[in-house]
């Protein structure tokens, strides 16, 4: 069964994501079933606080989302219905090497995998564990808070049966405290599409589109889009003027240059023509007005580095109101269209094909290619009677009946010249060093040997 992988931060909207994605799978025709996996599946007895408590707890959660996941793919690839069921698993999945270990079971078995990165907004992409929280973190932080004291209330005068069967219905939980969010984030590996394991890599901006549920695009009123248009107005006019007001108090008034005496004093040439007394050799014509280098006081100079560090500013604040403009005037897309693009994109991806390091060996006996060798140089032995016997000559041919076991069935082979007894002995060779790469399967009868053996050697003539 296809299977899709959900990368993220904690709380970004993941389990969100994910009913939504169940949803609009359940719309297509090719999709009958989707399995949900996610800690609640998979740990039935904790608790989301409890399952990222320590390290330990960390390491059992991983597996046991590693084995919920493996038994839904592989049961569901054995059975025919298996391509009409769509897996999801719904956790962090910060490890990259985890998320290899989740491909390297879709691809044993055959089906489509595809990871999808769940971000609360774009400056989680370029997040590092050297830079300050992004924003979303901190959005995040705040709605676990929320979600906690709200669960707390909702479960406070109930019993501990109560509450465990309701922490098993709720699919989000929560996370006990604000540093083991941070510590989560920290560890966390961000999928790239260049690993082949991570490919395709879907990337999902949660705030990029209309405001939106498990259920789908929420209703919101033209009013409040117009109202939320013209707020979002005001403030680039407000962040324009004070970025304006900014600016100008960054420009210090710079004082008039004054000429420096040099340490030195040069010998003062008259002219013999009796002109102006100059310092060195150039002279000075009196029709020539000499600019002045003190500016007057109304109008100072200032330096070319911060007058270009000015208008580089005033350019980036016009292209950010321009881009806010366009933005809020282009209509928004919905998040049920981007999951329709996803599915598209992923269910056009071929299936996986299982590689030769994973490929499944059939075990063979310990005498299974000394079986092999008699049985080959007995059929050689037959060929060449069955040649005689049907007098196939050169360039005639001839249809020879060669018997696959002594007392058993004979099957016919299309000769266009005779076989002498070196080609035969090549081809029986070349023949143990295949069954020696590619045993057969245990059981193997001595007719079915005697059969591809014979295939083999029609192949070579």
């Amino acid at each position: 069964m296809p299977s899709i992988v959900l990368a993220g931060h904690p709380c970004v909207g993941k389990t969100t994501f994910a009913h939504l994605l169940a949803k609009r799978a359940l719309s297509r025709s090719t999709i009958s079933n989707v399995v949900h996996i996610s800690e609640s599946t998979a740990c039935p007895d904790q608790t989301k606080a409890e399952c990222y408590s320590n390290s330990h707890m960390e390491k059992t959660t991983r597996a046991a989302l590693k084995s919920e996941f493996d038994r839904a793919v592989v049961s569901s690839a054995a059975n025919e219905e298996g391509s009409t069921t769509l897996v999801i698993l719904d956790s962090l999945n910060y490890i990259k090497g985890y998320r290899y270990e989740l491909f390297c079971i879709s691809k044993a078995a055959g089906e489509r995998h595809g990871v999808v990165w769940v971000m609360g907004s774009s400056a989680d992409e370029q997040f590092n564990s050297a830079s300050t929280e992004s924003s979303s973190d901190v959005l995040a932080k705040k709605r676990n808070q929320e979600r906690k004291v709200m669960m707390q209330k909702q479960f406070g005068q109930q019993d501990d049966n109560e509450k465990k069967s309701k922490s098993e219905n709720d699919l989000d939980g929560y996370y006990e405290d604000d540093e083991t969010m941070n510590q989560l984030v920290l560890r966390f590996e961000p999928p790239d599409e260049k690993n082949r394991w991570e490919n395709p890599l879907f990337k999902v901006d949660v705030t990029s589109v209309s405001p939106w549920d498990r259920n789908g695009t929420l209703e919101v009123s033209a009013s409040c889009d117009q109202t939320t248009n013209a707020m979002k107005t005001m403030e680039i006019n407000d962040t324009s003027k004070s970025n304006d007001a900014a600016a100008e108090e960054k420009v210090p008034p710079q004082p008039a240059k004054k000429k420096m005496g040099s340490g030195f004093k040069r010998n003062k040439k008259k002219l013999p023509t009796g002109g102006k007394t100059v310092t060195g050799t150039a002279p000075v014509i009196d029709n020539v007005k000499q600019p002045s280098s003190v500016e007057p006081a109304g109008r100072q100079s200032v330096p070319s580095s911060m007058a270009k560090r000015n208008l580089a500013a005033a350019s980036a604040l016009d292209d950010t109101a321009a881009s806010s403009t366009s933005v809020a005037t282009k209509e928004t897309q919905t998040m049920e269209q981007v999951i329709d693009g996803i599915l598209d994109s992923f269910f056009s991806q071929r299936a996986l094909t299982e590689g030769m390091s994973t490929l499944h060996q059939f075990s063979a006996e310990s005498n299974a290619l000394n079986q092999v060798d008699n049985i080959t140089h007995r059929m050689n032995s037959e060929i060449l009677k069955a040649q005689k016997a049907a007098s196939v000559s050169a360039g005639v041919g001839g249809k020879i009946f060669v018997a696959l076991t002594p007392n058993g069935d004979r099957r016919p082979i299309n000769l266009s010249k005779p076989l002498y007894m070196n080609e035969l002995r090549n081809f029986r060779r070349q023949f143990l060093k295949w069954i020696a790469a590619h045993p057969l399967a245990d059981g193997t009868k001595e007719d079915r040997i005697a059969d591809v053996y014979i295939s083999y050697v029609e192949s070579q003539i």
